[in-house]
């Protein structure tokens, strides 16, 4: 899965879910900085806003 993070750079990742269960991993293409997500997914809707929120805050300088 390819991010574009607010800063322009790329990110590469894999996520998965199950229910009640949501997991990823996602790094910069130097492997210079690097985060594992796993929210526990309320089943009110779609993660993807706070997967992103997440990447973004941990991976941008």
């Amino acid at each position: 899965m390819r991010y574009e993070l607010p800063d322009g750079r790329t990110t590469w990742g894999k996520t998965g879910s199950r229910p009640g269960w949501d997991n990823g991993f996602f790094a910069t293409r130097n492997l210079k900085h690097r985060v594992v997500h796993s929210p526990n997914p309320t089943g009110a809707g779609s993660e993807i806003m706070y997967i992103e929120k997440i990447v973004a805050a941990a991976l941008t300088d």
